[in-house]
């Protein structure tokens, strides 16, 4: 005696379609990775004044979770400091407004890796201010 199955109204169509369907949610669905990102920081933790100048220990930190491959630091003097030099960097000056960045040889860091600048300068009685301090990574 043959048996008979009963239409359940699924046939290859469908299923191709249904495979299709669950196809395109995996791949469109599917987290994004998340991308490595490049980010510093800069602080200059020790400053040592004296009448006339300042020496200024800083140091530039990666912070991101990718290798920098250059960086730029940023600041604005709070008095009447004037860098005579900032080692381990191309800086410039312009009445208050410090820019420096890397040279050659020190702008790849690596995540969490650090490496030292060193302010050199003069002011009025020593004092040493700076306000908008930042690291970018180029």
């Amino acid at each position: 005696m043959a048996r008979r199955y009963r239409e359940t109204g699924f046939n290859r169509r469908s299923a191709w379609v249904a495979a299709a369907a669950l196809a395109a949610t995996t791949v469109i669905g599917a987290p994004a990775a998340h991308a490595d990102t490049a980010s510093c920081s800069v602080s200059f933790p020790t400053v040592h004044s004296f009448p006339g100048g300042f020496v200024a220990e800083g140091r530039v930190v990666n912070t991101g979770t990718t290798t920098l491959n250059g960086w730029r630091l940023y600041w604005t003097f709070t008095g009447d400091e004037k860098l005579f030099s900032l080692l381990t960097t191309k800086w410039t000056q312009t009445v208050r407004t410090v820019t420096a960045t890397n040279v050659s040889w020190n702008g790849t860091i690596a995540p969490g890796g650090s490496l030292s600048v060193t302010a050199n300068g003069s002011s009025t009685g020593g004092t040493f201010g700076m306000t908008g301090l930042t690291c970018t990574p180029l």
